[in-house]
C-alpha cells in the first residue's frame, strides 16, 4: 500500500483522489460511520425534501477550487445570494452586516438605528483600522465604539466559526471573508464529499489510535486492523490528532503548534417553518441576533416552507444539548423578525464540540498563517492537511480541499524525485 488517509472530510478526500488519479494505491480511514466530515447532510428532520446542512452550508465568491468542481460534475448551485447589503458607502466592511436584519435583546432592531449603527462603525474602521491579529472586542474598545455600536459590531463574530469578540481577529470581520457573495448547494453540502468519494477504497469506523515507524514505512493502527503504508496523509481534526499515538512522538514544534490551536465550542441549528415566504419578506435573506441563535440565514423550501439554518455556541449552558429549548430560541427570533407567531414543522440541532472525533471547530483567527504553516509542514512521510492547515479560506470547505490536494502533491513530488534519482 502506497498512501494511507486518516480521515474521510473534504481534506481526506480530495487527498485520495489526487494521489488516485496518479496511480497510488490508497486507503482512506475514517473514524465515524460518515462521510465528509462537517459537510453532513439530515435528509430525515424537515419535510418536503428538504434537507438539513448539520455543518457548512455555502460557497462563497473566491472559494474557486470547489465552484469549479460542482461545475464540472454537475453539481447544482442555488442563484448567487448576498448575506448581507454593501455598504456604508456602496462597498463591503466591517460595518456593512450592521445593515442587514439585527434582533437585540428579543427586539427588532429599526433600519434607521441599523443605519445609525452602521455609519459610526464604518468611520470608526476608516478613522482607526484594526490591526489584523486585533481582536474585535480589543478593536471596538480602542476605537471608542458607543455602547450600542460595540455590542452589535462585537455580534457577529458569532457567524462563522461559531466563536468570541475578545479572541476573533479583526480580519475576519473587516473587511470580512464570508457571506458577502454565496451560493448555496441544492440538496448539502456533502453532495461534494458524495461525488469526491468516487471510487475511492474508504473504511468507515475506523479510529485511528496508533502511528508507528517500520523502517521507511509507517504501521497505522486503527480499533480493529493495522494497515502499513509508504506514507501517510492525516487529515483528522485538531481534536483527533491530540488524541493518536505517535511513535516516534511528533517533533516539539509540531505538538506545540497543535496544542496552541484554540478550538471554538458550538454547533448548527436548523428549523423549518410554514407561511416561508412572509418570513423570506420580513428576516430573509439573513439576521443577526444577540441570542443563542448568533447568525441565521434562510433557504426558500416547497411548499411555501423556509428552512433557517443558524450558528450556536457552546457557552456552558447546556443549550446545544437541549434540543426544545435550542429550537425555542430559534422560534422566539423569527417572531421578533416578522411579528407574528411562526410554525414550525421540523428542525434539528446538532452540537459538534459533542462529536468525539471533532471536539469542535479548529478556530484559524489565532495565531494566524504562520501557525498553520507549522500544522502544515510534513514530519518524514507524516503529511498534514485539513482546515487548520489552509492557507486561504482556512476555516471553510475551501481550505480543507485545497490542504489536501497540497498534502498529496508532497507526496507525489517525493515520489518523482525519487525515481528520477532511481533513473
Amino acid at each position: 500500500m502506497t498512501t494511507v488517509v486518516v480521515g474521510a472530510g473534504l481534506a481526506g478526500l480530495f487527498a485520495g483522489r489526487r494521489l488516485t488519479a496518479a496511480g497510488e494505491d490508497v486507503v482512506v480511514l475514517e473514524a465515524t460511520p460518515h462521510l465528509g466530515g462537517r459537510t453532513r447532510g439530515d435528509r430525515e428532520a424537515l419535510r418536503f425534501g428538504a434537507v438539513a446542512d448539520l455543518g457548512a452550508s455555502f460557497l462563497d465568491r473566491g472559494q474557486d477550487f470547489l465552484l469549479r468542481f460542482c461545475l464540472e460534475h454537475g453539481i447544482k448551485l442555488s442563484a448567487e445570494l448576498a448575506l448581507y447589503p454593501k455598504g456604508p458607502g456602496e462597498r463591503y466592511s466591517g460595518a456593512s452586516i450592521l445593515l442587514g436584519n439585527l434582533v437585540e435583546d428579543g427586539q427588532r432592531v429599526s433600519e434607521e438605528e441599523r443605519e445609525r449603527l452602521a455609519k459610526e462603525v464604518g468611520e470608526a474602521l476608516a478613522a482607526t483600522p484594526p490591526g489584523t491579529a486585533e481582536t474585535v472586542a480589543a478593536w471596538g474598545r480602542r476605537a471608542g465604539l458607543s455602547r450600542a455600536a460595540f455590542a452589535r459590531y462585537t455580534m457577529q463574530t458569532g457567524f462563522n466559526p461559531v466563536q468570541r469578540p475578545a479572541v476573533t481577529s479583526s480580519w475576519h470581520v473587516h473587511p470580512g471573508d464570508i457571506g458577502r457573495l454565496c451560493w448555496l448547494l441544492d440538496g448539502s453540502t456533502d453532495v461534494i464529499a458524495q461525488q469526491a468519494a468516487e471510487g475511492l477504497d474508504i473504511r468507515y469506523e475506523q479510529p485511528v489510535r496508533l502511528i508507528s515507524r517500520i523502517g521507511s514505512s509507517y504501521r497505522v493502527a486503527t480499533e480493529h486492523d493495522e494497515f502499513v503504508a509508504d506514507e501517510v496523509v492525516i487529515t483528522a481534526s485538531v481534536h483527533a490528532i491530540r488524541r493518536i499515538g505517535f511513535d516516534p512522538v511528533l517533533p516539539d514544534w509540531k505538538t506545540s503548534a497543535l496544542l496552541r490551536s484554540p478550538m471554538t465550542q458550538g454547533g448548527k441549528i436548523v428549523g423549518q417553518y410554514r407561511d416561508g415566504r412572509r418570513i423570506w419578506d420580513a428576516a430573509g435573506p439573513s439576521v443577526l441576533t444577540d441570542s443563542g441563535a448568533a447568525m441565521f440565514w434562510l433557504r426558500r423550501t416547497a411548499e411555501d416552507t423556509v428552512t433557517v439554518l443558524g450558528t450556536m455556541p457552546d457557552t456552558g449552558d447546556g443549550l446545544l444539548d437541549d434540543h426544545d429549548r435550542a429550537l425555542a430560541v430559534l422560534d422566539d427570533q423569527i417572531r421578533a423578525m416578522t411579528g407574528f407567531e411562526p410554525v414550525r414543522i421540523g428542525g434539528v440541532v446538532q452540537n459538534w464540540t459533542r462529536e468525539e472525533f471533532f471536539g469542535g471547530v479548529v478556530s484559524s483567527q489565532s495565531g494566524g498563517a504562520a501557525r498553520r504553516q507549522v500544522i502544515a509542514a510534513p514530519v518524514g512521510g507524516l503529511h498534514f492537511a485539513g482546515e487548520a492547515t489552509g492557507s486561504r479560506w482556512a476555516t471553510a470547505m475551501e481550505g480543507a480541499a485545497r490542504s489536501g490536494e497540497r498534502a498529496a502533491d508532497e507526496i507525489l513530488l517525493k515520489h518523482r524525485a525519487r525515481q528520477g534519482q532511481l533513473a
